[in-house]
């Protein structure tokens, strides 16, 4: 009015769409995986920063790339370790994939996947294991396709079989 100009942003309609921007299938990619079949499921994330102690019961699907200290168990789900990833638990899972680093038992009622550089120092118990080159496995290990218990001497029993006839054979020397 007094010879000031006018702002121009002031005269610029307000847009009627307010709604925020959707996200791109890139974004969404840490909170859904799609599988096989084309379903969705989600996938719970721990992220490099995170680190966490206690327990985790999960559903379908878990990614750890932080730090994690406790127990997870899942009765039908998948638990990935990441790269970056370093797991102190027990673990008792459907399956599991690990190429970070797992201290601790590792008991899975379908299948283990170990994969290049991964680390697992404990025992482990699968149906099925995948070993690729360069895994680190410190621990003993029971694979069992079928799933059903081996019906052999335990080898605690062995020893102690061993050592009874060891004793049996010295007291007929001795006598």
């Amino acid at each position: 009015m007094f010879g000031k100009k006018k702002d121009a942003k002031q005269n610029q309609p307000i847009p009627e769409n307010t709604e925020v921007s959707k996200l791109t299938d890139d974004s969404k990619s840490g909170f859904k995986k799609v599988n096989e079949s084309r379903k969705e499921s989600k996938v719970a994330n721990l992220t490099e920063d995170a680190n966490i102690k206690g327990s985790i019961k999960f559903g379908q699907s878990m990614r750890i790339d932080g730090n994690f200290e406790g127990e997870l168990t899942s009765d039908s789900g998948e638990l990935v370790v990441g790269k970056a990833g370093n797991v102190k638990a027990t673990i008792k899972v459907r399956s599991a994939i690990v190429e970070g680093r797992v201290e601790g038992n590792i008991k899975a009622s379908d299948r283990v996947e170990l994969k290049q550089n991964a680390h697992l120092i404990g025992d482990l118990q699968a149906k099925t294991l995948v070993v690729e080159k360069g895994v680190v496995f410190v621990g003993k290990c029971n694979v069992n396709p079928e799933g059903t218990k081996i019906e052999n001497q335990s080898y605690k029993e062995e020893i102690k079989e061993g050592v009874r006839e060891e004793i049996k054979t010295n007291r007929l020397v001795n006598v």
